[in-house]
């Protein structure tokens, strides 16, 4: 895409650089030009005035390149013209009408911003049979759903059906998702059919290579989503990790089509269709997709300074900060810089088990909010990566979870608004060096790192945990939120280890 933006630049579109604000016959001018370079096809005119966020549907980036000459090219029109203009947040509307040499009249809306660079135009997705979603925008957002979450160590569930079957499944909601995946238990169990060639897909970890199925239609709450492509994985591992039954996953195939307003104060997702709603510019973060995976920009404060930079807005990763390689030089050795560090690992789609260094931060601000003292996992390969100049990071749900959030792809952002416990301090979990894995009804203590403090308590690796703060669990999330408790109080634990009965005291943090 950026190559056919850098093609041809309209001298209009330098003019509109100059102003804060564009007048009504600049407006009246770009909108000519557009519809004079729509009618002859010209696709490398029309290129040069997208702004670097519009997309066709799903259709993003490099796709474009192919994408926007076959919706031009087909259409042959006879007249152009506009009507309506609005202008709201900063963005400024304008009614297309077009006439066919043959087939009926098509009215639709285009969206600009101040730069009179085209930002989205309704009427491609309506050639691809699609509804106008510029228009959809001018309307008040309707709700079309509301469906409950469930939390499981930080993370958020809603359950889904499938189509073809009367059974609920438990799909794990990740905005760092880029395509829907299916567990390969449930894929057999329906009898879906699996394409047997893997190919490669990219996730908000590092992607690997997975067998797909063309397209499968779900329903959340009564809402129609259709995935163009679903990955088939292996989910059992991160299942035992995250404690909990895990079906499948999807994030951008719902995203995609709908606005989904997340309240986690009352564990509910509201499902809207693209629309406006009153409070639309508060708190609202612009957001740019890579591989149909959302980034913000945020503040870390490292050792009293600050660093604005871009991270990953990733709802599928349980830690609340993840630093890469390059943000390692971006802060000029944050390995160093890191309070309280310590060992960790994680788990990606794949199965990779990665290993990092773990710390705290002084401070992250994210719209407008402050948070003290984030966790941080810090991944510094030994060799340097091909990739992620455009990003230094990802934000998970240990942080992200401290929010209400709100999201709208179709507009470009994401708004954020505190939750109840965004004031409950942040506790350095990481820090105890533990991990519990469901076996049944039994809970087993893995991963006891020696450097951590649950080690140096007297828990050790194969212990079973019988009760915690003397409350017997019934989830790996239980367990999570007791241990949170460890930032006001101690915590006591009872263990089974070779039979006997093992009492541990966990003392508070020192937050």
């Amino acid at each position: 895409m950026k190559k056919l933006l850098i093609i041809g630049l309209c001298i209009f579109a330098n003019t509109a650089f100059a102003q804060q604000e564009p007048s009504d016959v600049q407006i009246k001018y770009a909108l000519q030009l557009f519809g004079q370079n729509l009618k002859k096809h010209n696709v490398k005119d029309i290129a040069a005035v997208l702004d670097e966020t519009f997309h066709i549907a799903e259709y993003r980036d490099r796709d474009l390149t192919n994408v926007l000459p076959q919706v031009i090219n087909p259409v042959v029109l006879d007249t152009v013209y506009y009507g309506n203009v609005v202008k709201r947040n900063g963005k400024i509307y304008a009614q297309q009408t077009v006439i066919p040499k043959s087939g009926p009249k098509m009215i639709s809306w285009v969206r600009m911003n101040k730069f009179l660079m085209f930002d989205r135009i309704g009427h491609f997705e309506q050639i691809l049979g699609l509804v106008d979603p510029v228009g959809q925008e001018l309307q008040p957002a309707k709700l079309l759903a509301k469906t409950p979450i469930s939390r499981s160590s930080s993370l958020m569930f809603i359950d889904v059906k499938i189509k073809g079957s009367d059974e609920v499944y438990h799909f794990l909601f990740d905005s760092g998702a880029g395509a829907t995946s299916l567990s390969e238990l449930v894929a057999t169990k329906l009898g879906l059919k699996v394409n047997q060639k893997a190919i490669d897909i990219k996730t908000a970890g590092k992607g690997g290579q997975f067998k797909t199925i063309d397209t499968l239609d779900l329903n959340i709450g009564g809402v129609n989503v259709k995935g163009k492509q679903l990955v088939v994985a292996d989910l059992s591992g991160l299942q035992k990790v995250i404690g909990r039954q895990m079906d499948g996953i999807i994030g951008f195939d719902l995203l995609k089509d709908y606005q989904v307003a997340i309240n986690l104060d009352d564990s509910e997702m509201s499902i809207y269709n693209f629309g406006y709603s009153e409070n639309d510019s508060q708190n609202a973060l612009p957001i740019k997709l890579t591989n149909n995976i959302p980034k913000i920009e945020v503040t870390l404060k490292v050792d009293g300074l600050d660093y604005k930079t871009r991270m990953l807005f990733d709802t599928g990763a349980g830690g609340a900060i993840s630093g890469n390689y390059f943000l390692n030089a971006y802060t000029n050795g944050l390995e160093e810089k890191l309070k309280n560090k310590m060992a960790s690992a994680s788990m990606d789609l794949s199965g990779n088990v990665s290993k990092s260094e773990m710390g705290t931060i002084d401070a992250i601000t994210i719209a407008g909010s402050t948070l003290n003292n984030p966790a941080m996992s810090l991944d510094l390969p030994k060799e340097q990566p091909p990739y992620g100049f455009d990003r230094h990071g990802l934000l998970g749900m240990s942080l992200l979870g401290k929010f209400n959030f709100r999201f709208n792809y179709n507009v470009g952002y994401i708004q954020m608004s505190p939750n109840k416990t965004f004031s409950v301090p942040m506790v350095p979990l990481y820090a105890l060096g533990l991990g519990f894995e469901q076996n049944g009804s039994k809970f087993i203590a893995k991963h006891v790192d020696e450097k951590g403090l649950a080690y140096k308590a007297g828990l050790r690796t194969g212990d079973e945990l019988i009760s915690i703060n003397q409350i017997n669990p019934n989830s790996v999330d239980q367990i999570t939120q007791q241990l949170r408790k460890l930032a006001k109080n101690k915590v006591p634990l009872e263990v089974n280890r070779n039979q006997q009965k093992v009492k541990i005291e966990l003392k508070k943090f020192d937050i």
